[in-house]
């Protein structure tokens, strides 16, 4: 009896929370607006995140920002919330993320799958949300996991290199270099590897100097030297850890290990002999996240086939991560996610780039001088749209 009473309890609130669902299809035209507009008024404390100190005037900055999202967007077919950010602590997999620049800023979710709670007001079903961010020295991108460490960070930045026809065929309408508020700026749209699809990016540096520097083959190959003894430790431990007191097992996987660790060196002295007039030339790799198993590619640029798709290595510029510690931003990189068949996506892509102002956003940071004394105001308000 007891069971059957919290298995009815367990299909009335099943059934109860899925009768407050919404239909997506119901709100796609609907401005639900923002859970709370903050106003947030600057950050007197600091804050300490492992190795980064963030001062009051770049969590102020983070305010700001967020501000400005909200004083410019208004949420349509989704509702809106806005966060403020500063690095990921660091954990179990991310301690290369320990050689990122200093970044901080705020970014807004909107939500578009959501329910009535009990006071019929609307709250998010699920996570699933669009993305914008406005992220002081963010970098933006996917990490070359063998050979960062957390001193130094390695990464592509894979756009229409793809050879996925869906993106190819409609790359017009991911193009923002012909929108007039963006011509001053540098603009891209970075794949994601993960989901498929991509993000619009615009990148405010001061001059249109931008902090993402492409490496040399030189330093690729130098770097990959060096990463190739880490991963064969690291193998080395994960097949002593995996096969504790079996000694038999250990000795079988370790002959393959140092089978496979000679033919990684014995490649990578090859291309070190190949490339070695040619070592101030950019690195570009033919993997968008190539990895260190050098006994299946006999070259470490090309490939085995000597694909098409060409993806350079960055990393950020040495003197301006280094002065991304100091209370000012050394660049601005706003985000967004952008799917032209998706309605509450058209909607946030359109009110970015007609109401957020690029250019006070620029100057405030870069040139303040400019707009001393003038708050933000959005191009066009987002009442207007």
């Amino acid at each position: 009896m007891k069971n059957f009473i919290v298995l009815f309890l367990f299909i009335f609130i099943y059934n109860t929370s899925k009768a407050q669902e919404i239909p997506p299809q119901s709100i796609e035209d609907s401005v639900l607006g923002w859970i709370k507009v903050y106003n947030f008024k600057g950050i007197k404390e600091p804050k300490k995140v492992d190795a980064k100190l963030y001062s009051p005037a770049q969590l102020s900055v983070c305010d700001s920002l967020a501000n400005w999202i909200q004083a410019s967007y208004l949420p349509k077919g989704g509702l809106g919330d806005v966060k403020k950010s500063v690095s990921e602590k660091l954990g179990l997999y991310n301690q290369n993320d320990a050689s990122l620049p200093q970044s901080y800023g705020a970014y807004s979710k909107t939500y578009t799958e959501l329910k009535y709670n009990s006071s019929h007001q609307m709250e998010p079903l699920t996570n699933s949300h669009l993305f914008w961010g406005v992220i002081a020295n963010q970098v933006k991108g996917w990490p070359i996991m063998d050979i960062n460490t957390p001193t130094q960070y390695y990464f592509t930045m894979p756009s229409f290199e793809s050879t996925e026809s869906d993106i190819e065929n409609t790359k017009d309408s991911y193009d923002l270099s012909k929108v007039e508020n963006l011509k001053p700026y540098t603009t891209f749209w970075l794949k994601n590897l993960a989901v498929g699809g991509g993000t619009n990016i615009v990148l405010l540096c001061k001059d249109n100097k931008s902090p993402f520097i492409k490496i040399t083959k030189g330093e690729y190959l130098e770097v990959l030297e060096a990463a190739i003894p880490r991963r064969y430790e690291a193998e080395k431990k994960k097949i002593q850890e995996q096969n504790k007191d079996n000694q038999k097992s250990i000795d079988y996987f370790m002959k393959y290990l140092d089978e496979k660790n000679s033919k990684r060196i014995a490649c990578l002295k090859n291309n070190i002999e190949k490339y070695k007039n040619r070592l101030q030339e950019t690195a570009e790799v033919f993997e968008s996240q190539p990895n260190i198993q050098l006994e299946n590619f006999p070259d470490v640029f090309e490939g085995n086939e000597y694909q098409s798709n060409k993806f350079p290595v960055y990393k950020v510029d040495p003197a301006m991560a280094e002065l991304c510690k100091k209370d000012k931003p050394q660049w601005i990189l706003v985000s967004w996610f952008w799917n032209p068949q998706n309605h509450a996506a058209i909607y946030l892509h359109e009110s970015i780039i007609n109401n957020f102002n690029f250019d006070y956003v620029y100057n405030f940071f870069f040139y303040p001088e400019k707009v001393k004394g003038q708050p933000y105001k959005p191009l066009r308000s987002p009442t207007d749209n």
